[in-house]
C-alpha cells in the first residue's frame, strides 16, 4: 500500500503544474466553493470551464507487496468556472459549492 501511495503522490506532484497538458492541482483552497489552482494565464482564461478529478483505485488478490493488481481510474467530482488569473502559474476558481476538494485534486481545462 505505501508504494501504491508513493507513485499516487509522485504522479500527482509531476503533473501538478504540467502547463502543456492544461492539467493541474488545488495549489490553495480559500473556502469550500474556491481555490487558487496551478493553471495560469497560459493555460486558461476567465470564463473557461475546469474539471475537478479524484482518482480512484480498487485492487484485489493482496496489497501490492504481495502481488496484488490494482485499477485505476479518474472520476470527476464536478465543475468550476476560472473567475481570475493571478499570474503565469495559478488562476483563481470557483465551484457551485456541490461536491468536496482538497489541496491536492486534480484540475483539467474542459474542453
Amino acid at each position: 500500500m505505501k508504494k501504491l501511495l508513493i507513485l499516487l503522490l509522485g504522479a500527482t506532484f509531476l503533473t501538478s503544474c504540467a502547463h502543456k497538458m492544461m492539467r493541474g492541482t488545488v495549489a490553495m483552497k480559500t473556502d469550500n466553493k474556491t481555490a487558487h489552482v496551478c493553471l495560469g494565464e497560459n493555460d486558461v482564461k476567465v470564463g473557461d470551464s475546469v474539471e475537478f478529478y479524484q482518482n480512484h483505485c480498487i485492487g484485489g488478490g493482496g496489497g501490492p507487496d504481495d502481488g496484488g493488481e490494482y485499477d485505476c481510474e479518474l472520476r470527476v467530482l464536478g465543475f468550476g468556472t476560472v473567475k481570475k488569473i493571478l499570474n503565469n502559474h495559478y488562476s483563481e476558481v470557483e465551484t457551485n459549492g456541490s461536491f468536496k476538494f482538497r489541496e491536492g485534486t486534480l484540475v483539467q481545462k474542459k474542453n
